[in-house]
């Protein structure tokens, strides 16, 4: 409970409604124990027609028929109304809670590293943010309210039967020690089955989460019947964690249920002697029916609340610890906040992931309006080095300055300011094609997002569009090939106009003709910026300042592309690769 007390802050803030909220269920409790004493009436007075005396007046046949009804009426009327404002306090009040935990949960995770996402699982994630908020609310809004007021309501229906007889009340209690017993041996039973519900059920939305984004990989290895067996074999899992779950739930809480039954068994024993001596009559023990209701309501609600409370303790230390997690790469309090020029400089940088190294002894020079090519086989560093410069990762020896000035003493938000970049993985929003382009700023005037598509070289493709800038891509850019995708990636990048662009293999899709204008157009448009390039074919960095290649995170050469293809190792190995037979037929031609 000292977990789920920690969560209280979010509905702290809805106190008064809450509070509102219980107030009108102990009145709906209240009116609900008018109705055992109707029944008493009924059969003691109405049926006997033995006048009743009530406020001053005397009640009897069809006088007391109307009075009884009146009050069943009124009661009923009354009840449904309160319910009714207490459903809507409820619904406002729960859902006002929930979007603030989500909102705070959200806030967190998108400020953590790179690292700590990747080493996650998503469909947990997902959970965490979309299931177990609401999890928590279920037990706030829903569980503390309702066990207040069963327990108002046992203690009014206690009061109430012992104003009939004492033994009545005894009678009704007997079981309650050994439910209580049962109940907490039951809770601490079933929490290991909630937790693996909850975990296998963030394994199958993982599953289908990958599934949907890698749809087209399902279908091109055709792989359908693999892809349906592995969730068939993960929702087994779930089915079986339910089963197991359902199972502990029947064996720990069907004694508690054979121990409710006990009270009605006892009750009308006993009520059934006090009759034959004459010290109860017939409507009082038709009236303790009503109130062994609220009486066996406290008994039976115990086997949920303790189900709603393990499951809620489960999600809010998933909260919990998702809402505790600082970022590694969290702001120093005293960290630089002003514009930066843009002059980088990597001075020993080595980087390990896992203790496994995967950059070492890094030395770069990059001053504003620099161009850098980088090289290297898949797996040897590349994508790591410029996550390294947009602080993605922390090394984990030497150091990034800009201005002179070490990253880890900027605030974050100024250094990813300098940086416009354009990932191998490119990733689009389901939306307006103009509205990706557009991501860095929504209010970009046309005009402007025109010329950043057309700098992108994606002009011409996006005014083919059955709705030109105004065309709905799918989830990730599905309808547009790669190349197309690339170039409305590199359109937004454009239009951040930031002092540094990254191209991290951005032109990999694209022929030999476009990727030349591009470079051009980028050239023309970009000239003062610092450009950084990853890619696989020479073309892509031979018109760079200076180019090194990677080698096991090591770099391994470095210089100009005339003064690598004069080195003849590495570089000039690759270059001739993809361009030596081009050159050995030009040169047969002259």
């Amino acid at each position: 409970m000292k977990i789920l007390k920690k969560l209280f802050r979010y509905f702290t803030p809805y106190l008064g409604e809450i509070i509102l909220y219980i107030v009108l269920g102990l009145i709906v409790v209240a009116l609900g124990m008018l109705m055992p004493k109707v029944q008493e009436l009924i059969f003691d007075n109405l049926f006997t027609n033995t006048p009743l005396e009530f406020a001053g007046l005397t009640l009897k046949g069809t006088e007391l028929l109307v009075g009884l009804c009146i009050v069943m009426v009124g009661q009923s009327i009354i009840r449904q109304t309160l319910h009714y404002f207490r459903i809507v306090i409820n619904a406002n009040t729960a859902q006002l809670a929930v979007n603030s935990m989500r909102q705070d949960l959200f806030d967190n995770l998108i400020n953590q590293s790179q690292r700590y996402l990747h080493q996650q699982n998503t469909g947990n994630l997902m959970t965490v943010i979309n299931g177990d908020p609401e999890t928590v609310k279920n037990f706030f809004i829903g569980t503390i309210p309702q066990m207040f007021e069963t327990v108002v309501g046992f203690v009014f229906a206690a009061i109430m039967l012992c104003t009939i007889d004492p033994l009545i009340f005894f009678s009704s209690v007997i079981a309650m020690p050994v439910v209580a017993f049962l109940s907490r041996r039951a809770g601490k039973r079933i929490r290991p089955y909630v937790l693996d519900i909850r975990d296998f059920s963030a394994d199958l939305s993982r599953r289908t989460q990958e599934n949907i984004n890698g749809i087209r990989i399902v279908k091109a290895f055709n792989n359908e019947e693999l892809e349906i067996k592995e969730f068939e074999a993960h929702n087994k899992k779930l089915l079986q964690a339910r089963f197991d779950y359902l199972k502990e739930y029947v064996r720990s809480y069907l004694p508690m249920d054979l121990c409710s039954a006990l009270p009605y068994i006892m009750v009308n024993i006993v009520g059934a002697i006090l009759i034959f001596n004459d010290k109860m009559t017939i409507g009082q023990l038709v009236s303790t029916g009503g109130y062994l209701g609220y009486i066996i309501n406290l008994f039976s609600q115990l086997p949920s609340w303790i189900s709603v409370s393990q499951q809620s303790i489960t999600s809010a230390g998933k909260i919990l610890d998702l809402l505790g997690r600082g970022s590694e790469l969290a702001d120093k309090p005293d960290a630089v906040d002003r514009e930066l020029k843009g002059d980088i400089k990597i001075t020993d940088l080595s980087m390990s992931f896992d203790g496994k190294c995967v950059l070492k002894d890094i030395n770069i020079d990059l001053p504003l309006g620099k161009t850098l090519g980088i090289m290297g086989k898949t797996g040897s560093g590349k994508t790591v080095l410029v996550n390294m410069l947009m602080r993605y990762y922390d090394p984990t020896n030497g150091n990034i300055t800009v201005d002179g000035i070490d990253v880890r003493d900027i605030k974050l938000a100024r250094t990813r300011a300098l940086f416009s970049p354009v990932s191998q993985d490119v990733f689009l929003f389901s939306e307006t094609v103009e509205k990706n382009i557009a991501f860095f700023d929504p209010d970009a005037p046309e005009d402007k997002i025109k010329w950043a598509a057309k700098t992108a070289q994606a002009a011409d493709f996006i005014e083919r569009l059955p709705d030109g800038y105004d065309t709905v891509i799918g989830e990730r850019g599905m309808g547009l090939s790669g190349g197309q995708k690339q170039r409305i990636s590199i359109a937004r990048a454009v239009l951040k106009n930031a002092p540094v662009i990254i191209m991290d293999d951005a032109s990999s899709a694209l022929d030999m003709e476009t990727e030349r204008e591009l470079t051009k157009s980028l050239s023309r448009e970009l000239s003062g910026h610092t450009v950084v390039t990853i890619a696989h074919r020479a073309s892509s960095v031979k018109g760079c300042d200076e180019i090194i290649y990677l080698e096991n995170g090591v770099i391994v050469e470095r210089g100009t592309h005339e003064q690598l293809l004069e080195l003849k190792g590495r570089y000039y190995e690759v270059f001739n690769e993809q361009y030596g037979e081009l050159i050995a037929a030009v040169e047969g031609v002259q």
